[in-house]
């Protein structure tokens, strides 16, 4: 009933660029369920059991699928940049609640906080396009 890492359950192996090998000896009661999560894993895998070793060939990817892993990292981006705004927002109320700070040492750590976080959004900026560059194949 818990969930697990695949490589806490068995041994991966590299094949071939093409294909992976699972060795689910040490825990065959989980392979129905190890199966049955690469299979919903979204990265259009379609395990083969042979006993107690599972066979996964990697397929090739295409052009859409690399698209669609552009747009997710946009989405992630986006959710990123939404969380460090939300902790600066916490901050800056936080600081505006001390009664025994002065409104220029207030003013000064707002304007750290506000670019601390800008720093942060645009390291993962750069990240988000250096990935969807990457993925897309524009250099």
């Amino acid at each position: 009933g818990k969930e697990h890492k695949l490589q806490e359950l068995a041994q991966i192996v590299r094949k071939n660029p093409k294909t992976i090998v699972i060795n689910m000896a040490v825990f065959p009661q989980a392979i129905p369920a190890a199966l049955k999560a690469i299979q919903k894993s979204g990265m259009n895998l379609n395990p083969q059991q042979d006993g107690t070793t599972l066979f996964i060939p990697i397929p090739k990817i295409t052009t859409e699928h690399r698209e669609n892993l552009a747009k997710n990292a946009k989405s992630f981006f986006i959710k990123c940049r939404d969380a460090v705004r939300d902790v600066q927002t916490k901050q800056v109320k936080n600081l505006k609640k001390k009664d025994k700070i002065s409104q220029d040492v207030a003013r000064n750590a707002e304007l750290q906080i506000i670019s601390i976080a800008d720093g942060f959004i645009s390291q993962a900026e750069k990240i988000l396009e250096s990935k969807q560059k990457e993925l897309t194949g524009n250099d």
